[in-house]
Parts: structure tokens; sequence; C-alpha cells
């Protein structure tokens, strides 16, 4: 094919990479590229900068990728990042090659508002979020630091919280990566919760035989009862990044 057809095909390859690694974000696809932020695939994908062949050659390095652009290659990859029934990953795509080749988990981070309870249908109830905003940021986890502790990628979401119902533990605009796997009670662990259809963090507690919602901030976030169908835990907080002191 003639270049022009050629980077028609690339930009149609390249815009359903970017669909099915981060979920339509831009800019964590970007970072999984190795960029500040998403402008350099954005101009890709308009047109106006060449998908070149070092960048074709950077997304089929990635794991799951490889042929990406090959005209026989893949048109439909297993979808990476799903939270098996319970909650929609942020997006979860493949490892890459990092600093040192460390195999690299990027997650998008959404808004802890975003969130909300999800039915499909009475007999399978699934959790969900609203769509991720192409300009939202991404954290990224070494697969190493998820085997030590035994979580696996595709059950893993990143939340900011909108709240300061932490403090002085956790404060607005932190991320907390989150496990959504068969989430259970545990005395004093922090949990992200849907209650009544809005999405809670708060630290879950034993207390007269029954378990509670607690904030730390209690003088305004009065603790709850974790009774179904109120509340449901949707994971347990695994791993904090705060820019706080």
């Amino acid at each position: 094919m003639d270049e022009t057809a050629l980077q028609l095909y690339r930009r149609q390859r390249l815009e359903q990479a970017v669909g099915h690694l981060t979920e339509g974000n831009v800019t964590a696809f970007g970072r999984v590229l190795g960029y500040r932020d998403g402008a350099f695939v954005r101009q890709m994908l308009s047109g106006s900068r060449a998908v070149s062949d070092k960048t074709v050659r950077a997304i089929e390095g990635l794991r799951g990728m490889r042929q990406w652009f090959q005209p026989q290659g893949p048109s439909l990859l297993p979808r990476v990042g799903e939270a098996e029934g319970l909650y929609e990953a942020a997006a979860a795509p493949p490892a890459r090659a990092g600093a040192g080749d460390e195999a690299v988990l990027v997650l998008a981070v959404r808004p802890q508002q975003s969130l909300r309870w999800r039915a499909a249908g009475a007999a399978a109830p699934r959790q969900g979020t609203d769509a991720v905003e192409d300009d939202m940021p991404a954290i990224a986890l070494t697969h190493d630091w998820l085997a030590r502790r035994s979580l696996r990628a595709r059950d893993l979401i990143a939340v900011a919280l909108g709240d300061d119902s932490m403090q002085p533990s956790l404060h607005a605009g932190d991320v907390v990566t989150v496990d959504t796997r068969e989430p259970a009670p545990a005395d004093g662990q922090v949990f992200v919760v849907d209650y009544e259809g809005a999405c809670l963090v708060r630290r879950v507690v034993r207390d007269s035989g029954a378990w509670w919602l607690a904030a730390e901030n209690a003088p305004r976030f009065p603790r709850k009862q974790l009774t179904e169908p109120a509340a449901r835990l949707i994971g347990r907080v695994v791993h904090v990044h705060s820019e706080m002191l």
C-alpha cells in the first residue's frame, strides 16, 4: 500500500489500540509509550503527525500486542483489566518494559464521584464506572510489586479521593489502588464502598457484634453500619499515592 493508505491504516489500528489498552484514555496510552502525556498520540490520531515505524515497534513490543499493525494481525484481543464481574477496572493495559526492563502496569485514575453501582440483571449484579475522562492522570505499579502481594492486575482499579472524610490518613486528591477480588470485611482495613449508590472510602471496624464504616474525620462524617443491600464492599485499599507530607 502507498504511504497515504499506510498512514490511514496505522491511525485506525492506533485508535483501536488506545481503546483496547486504556479504554480510550489517550493520556494514559501516551504514558504507556513513555510520553509525558497524550499530546503526540493525539497528533498521530488526527493525522498531523505520522505513525512512525518507531511507534509501531513500541506498541507491538507491549505485552499482548505482537503484530498488532500487521494486516493479518489480531482484530479483537481479549479485554485486559476487567475485575471479573465485580468492578470494571479503570484501565489496566498490558505490561511494558520500563526503567531497568521492569514490567509495569498502568492504571488510569478515576474520580471517586464517578464510581457507581450498575446492575446487569437481577441474577448478575455488576459494578461499573462512568467513562474515563481523557485528561485523567495515571499511576504505574510494577508487576514485581503486585506479585509480592499476590495481587492480580485485572482486579485493580485506581480512585482519586474526592473529599477529606479520611483525614488525617488520606486527603482529597490522594489516589488509592483498590483490590476488587472477593472483598470481605476485615477489622481496621480501608475499603472503597458503594453506599446507597455513592462511592465512599471508609475504614471497616467491628464493634458490638456488627461491622461499621468509619470515617477518620468522624465529626463531619458519622459512621454507618455495613449491611446489605445499602452497603456493598467494592474493594480493599492496597496502595496509597499522596503528595501530602
